[in-house]
């Protein structure tokens, strides 16, 4: 009797098994999501009306052409590659990022306002300040 039970509880994990195989969704492949970008930190405002930092770029590379501005770097959600040098002042950074959205408040007499920037950064790489 007691083999007829082990045998039983073999054969029903190893279709449980098999039928979570089968049956699991199949996730394809994704490029990461948002544009990239990529420049050099010449200095950094902290927002003091949210949880985050808005980086100022010289040059920033959105396309072809650059310009100079601010990104938003927030902790609870940027994603950072190893190097961890985000928004030191001689740092490159290139990642990626969400264009429009305005996440910088500052904070006036009696009100926030918003620090205008291109976006915000979903993950980044750096550099060490100096080293090309």
């Amino acid at each position: 009797m007691r083999t007829f039970f082990s045998n039983l509880a073999i054969v029903g994990a190893s279709l449980l098994v098999i039928a979570s195989v089968i049956f699991s969704p199949i996730k394809k492949a994704e490029a990461a999501s948002g544009l990239a970008f990529g420049g050099l930190v010449s200095f950094v405002t902290i927002c003091t009306c949210s949880a985050a930092e808005a980086i100022w770029f010289t040059p920033l590379w959105l396309g072809n052409v650059p310009v100079t501005g601010y990104m938003v770097y927030q902790p609870a959600t940027t994603f950072l590659y190893p190097g961890y040098m985000i928004g030191v002042p001689g740092a490159w950074h290139l990642g990626t990022y969400t264009p429009a959205v305005q996440a910088c408040y500052m904070t006036v007499p009696d009100a926030c306002i918003v620090l205008p920037s291109y976006g915000v950064i979903q993950s980044t790489g750096t550099s060490v300040p100096g080293i090309e």
